[in-house]
């Protein structure tokens, strides 16, 4: 254990019009029990009044630094706007923060004394920690917290990445399992795969991208403490590009085994997994097209799906029981069976917190 270490994280928050949230972001960080770090706010050529408020809290705490794009690069180039704030990063260690969501009080803490913990040999050996996550529901003014369904000892070595490889039995599947904001990254091993990656473009996104890079660089440390608060509204891209952002899941899994296939092969020492290339992303897309009652391509894609050899071995429950019932509610053409599936895993999986009201987080209890 190295009780001195206190390294500085340096935090990337992506803007794009979030007048009404990025107060919230900001103060969020502020509120860290953790004090060493820096906040570097990257606005993509807002044109509501968050550059405004930015500046604001510029004159409020130096360790906030601020840049403004000219112009919009817009979901298409995301990795562009989190590599430049990269070449701007001072710190030995990365965060990630949306700027229209929040971090919990001691998120920042928590995931610095995982790493005092270690080694400074197991330290270095260490791609990311993350950790749990909650929601904010904006429609409903409700806050909660998903319980995760892999927190037992048969996933370990797969959310801890143990030994180096091993999480890519679920990304390569189209499985993003590591919540965005909760991550702490090794800026060393970002720096060594060539910075944020996101590909295809259509992706609109650079997390799942980047973190299956890394699952080749180093092992993970997981945390069961909830880091950040992730804020759900009619404006996300996930929710409004739900089927092109899947396919994009599908084809950067086909390129990442096509250039990384050898590497692959030698960690995970698995015959026929090609089969199993994508089939998360695939019943995603089969959920769609069976709610489009596209009853042929969903059927189509679910027999891809099992395929897989290896689905009772190592998938995740939630996983076989999602293809169960994605397979009966299609056999019966009855696309309402999946919304009573939804209702009942949100009542059993979800844990409600309480109503949202701006700024609860400084009032937060820590619930893990």
């Amino acid at each position: 254990m190295a009780s001195n270490f206190e390294p500085l994280i340096s935090i990337i928050t992506l803007t794009y019009n979030h007048q009404d949230y990025i107060a919230e972001c900001i103060e969020s960080v502020m509120c860290q029990t953790y004090p060493n770090w820096e906040m570097i706010i990257v606005d993509d050529a807002s044109t509501d009044k968050t550059p405004y408020i930015v500046e604001q809290y510029l004159k409020k705490d130096s360790r906030i630094k601020f840049i403004r794009n000219e112009k919009n690069n817009g979901p298409l180039f995301l990795d562009a706007n989190y590599n430049l704030a990269l070449k701007e990063a001072k710190g030995e260690w990365i965060g990630y923060l949306e700027g229209d969501d929040v971090f919990t009080p001691k998120s920042l803490q928590h995931r610095v004394e995982a790493l005092k913990f270690l080694s400074d040999e197991d330290r270095e050996n260490i791609s990311l920690v993350y950790g749990r996550y909650g929601r904010i529901w904006m429609d409903a003014k409700v806050i909660d917290r998903p319980i995760p369904y892999y927190e037992n000892d048969r996933y370990a070595n797969i959310i801890n990445n143990k030994p180096v490889g091993q999480s890519l039995l679920w990304f390569l599947q189209g499985f993003n399992f590591i919540p965005a904001a909760s991550v702490l990254i090794n800026k060393k091993k970002l720096n060594k795969i060539g910075g944020f990656k996101q590909y295809p473009r259509e992706i609109k996104l650079v997390d799942y991208c980047t973190w299956t890079y890394l699952a080749l660089e180093g092992e993970f440390l997981y945390l069961p403490k909830t880091l950040y608060f992730w804020r759900r509204h009619s404006g996300s891209i996930t929710m409004k590009h739900h089927e092109e952002i899947e396919k994009s899941f599908l084809d950067f899994v086909n390129f990442f085994w096509s250039n990384h296939k050898k590497q692959i092969l030698e960690r995970i020492k698995f015959t026929n997994f090609q089969n199993c290339l994508g089939v998360q992303a695939k019943l995603e897309l089969a959920k769609l097209y069976l709610l489009k009652r596209n009853y042929k391509t969903a059927s189509n894609l679910l027999s891809q799906v099992e395929l897989c050899p290896y689905i009772k071995e190592f998938f995740p429950e939630i996983f076989k029981k999602k293809l169960l019932v994605t397979k009966i509610a299609n056999k019966l053409k009855l696309p309402m069976i999946l919304d009573f599936a939804l209702y009942f895993k949100r009542r059993k999986l979800d844990k409600i917190i309480g109503n949202y009201e701006p700024f609860f987080f400084k009032y937060f209890k820590e619930i893990d």
